[in-house]
């Protein structure tokens, strides 16, 4: 540790590890994380541990990161933030001799050894939990089943088809479903994948094979992996539209585990609907069940998901900065708490409290305001229709042309600020006639599926 010289290094580790025994639940620590972890480095402000085993990382930094780092500050008398590095290579220590105390509670430690296991075979991220899902109107349908199916897995809303435009929180609702199932049913096996290491994977088997005797052992060893669960979870399945060995897999492994019980959730970034190259069967699989969408949160939604993305990451904002991000970021869940990790990483290294001003300036938000104009958004969105500016301006009744023509009054609206009276003279209307249409496209975008979709991309396409 940077600061100390060699004994007095292996003493702060050995207090850093003592003190930190004491802020965690114990036969936890001493059983399951203290064999798993050991010193790495001191960079700058930054201290690294390394671990072999994944599961020790996530538990610490995802759980206890609070914890980890005023144990470090108490014993070494810095103040560091810490992060945890994966090394496969990392010797596990001898365990500790238990107090008769400690072997009482064996129990929990082998516990969380099969919690451990089992989260490595189901490949959850330990955040997508429903305790961390704020449920808005734009989600609301799909949490309540969501959460039904945790509850019962298997016996209703078999297949759940989840779908929403990118970074909306289709993949932490479905894992927020293994997680919850995990608790209430521990013995039951879980499989989260995304559909493209799914066709992979099995593009992978198929081309190491040698002879057909290879090929059945490599296929069944694929096919357990995915048939022998209780949950199947697939991300992304939009992924092998058109792919057609892939399909063919996905629709017997389907059939396979429907039919003896088994729960299935696809998410989607686009509705079921727009698939355009899947075979008739594989379309009527997964509308057995039922689809549900997640369309973009509103304000007070977005606000509520910053704020609490920050409470989790020690970093707690104002609500002042929380709204300022909330409108900044209106698309895209994932985009908005990448600019809030961005702004409080900013603001931390230059410790600075994090206001609007410094948001706007970390961000660069003046400058990428100033990018956008009005022919900018003209431009996109004439385009993504493939229809010509001009009509986007002028009278013309074409269902393409208006759809341009409102996308366009929308977001002169909501990203230059512009006023009803400036957009009526924009586009020859009047302003009731402006102020209706902004307003009806709002309101649609909240609850229609495809609408919202279309301003996502939008948003996404003016943006870059």
């Amino acid at each position: 540790m940077n600061g100390l010289d060699e004994k007095k290094e292996q003493n702060a580790w050995d207090n850093f590890i003592a003190i930190l025994k004491n802020k965690l639940p114990m036969p936890i620590w001493v059983e399951s994380l203290e064999p798993a972890i050991s010193i790495y480095e001191n960079k700058e402000d930054i201290f690294l541990i390394k671990s072999n085993q994944s599961f020790a990382i996530n538990f610490l930094q995802q759980k206890h990161l609070k914890e980890v780092e005023e144990a470090f500050e108490e014993a070494t008398g810095f103040k560091r933030a810490v992060r945890f590095v994966f090394d496969e290579n990392v010797k596990p220590k001898k365990k500790p001799k238990l107090t008769p105390e400690q072997k009482e509670h064996s129990k929990t430690a082998q516990k969380m050894e099969n919690l451990a296991q089992m989260y490595s075979f189901c490949a959850l991220n330990l955040k997508y939990t429903f305790e961390n899902f704020v449920e808005g109107e734009n989600s609301r349908l799909a949490y309540k089943i969501a959460q039904i199916i945790a509850q019962a897995p298997g016996q209703k809303y078999n297949p759940l088809f989840i779908s929403g435009s990118v970074g909306l929180g289709k993949t932490h609702l479905m894992q927020a479903i293994g997680h919850k199932i995990l608790k209430n049913f521990p013995n039951l096996k879980i499989r989260y994948t995304k559909a493209e290491e799914f066709g992979n994977k099995l593009i992978e088997s198929l081309n190491s094979c040698k002879n057909a005797s290879d090929i059945n052992e490599k296929m069944k060893k694929f096919r357990d992996m995915h048939r022998n669960v209780d949950v199947l979870l697939i991300d992304d399945i939009q992924w092998i539209d058109g792919k057609k060995r892939t399909e063919e897999e996905i629709f017997n492994t389907f059939d396979a585990l429907y039919h003896a019980g088994k729960q299935i959730v696809f998410a989607s970034d686009r509705p079921l609907s727009a698939f355009e190259l899947i075979p008739d069967r594989l379309r009527s699989r997964f509308e057995w069940g039922i689809e549900v969408n997640i369309t973009v949160p509103d304000l007070n939604t977005r606000i509520e998901i910053v704020k609490r993305h920050a409470i989790a990451s020690n970093y707690p904002i104002t609500d002042e900065v929380a709204k300022f991000l909330a409108q900044e970021f209106s698309s895209n869940v994932r985009e908005l708490e990448g600019a809030y990790n961005k702004a409080s990483a900013l603001a931390s290294i230059e410790g600075v409290e994090l206001t609007v001003e410094k948001v706007k300036e970390f961000l660069d938000l003046n400058s990428r305001k100033k990018n956008i104009s009005f022919n900018n958004i003209l431009e996109i969105c004439s385009k993504y229709f493939t229809v010509d500016k001009k009509d986007i301006l002028s009278s013309a009744r074409a269902k393409e042309v208006v759809n341009a023509r409102k996308y366009a009054i929308y977001f002169s609206r909501e990203l230059l600020e512009l006023s009803y009276s400036a957009l009526a003279k924009e586009f020859k209307k009047n302003h009731t006639t402006i102020m209706y249409q902004y307003d009806k496209l709002k309101d649609e975008i909240k609850t229609n599926k495809a609408m919202s979709m279309i301003a996502s991309e939008l948003n996404e396409l003016i943006k870059k």
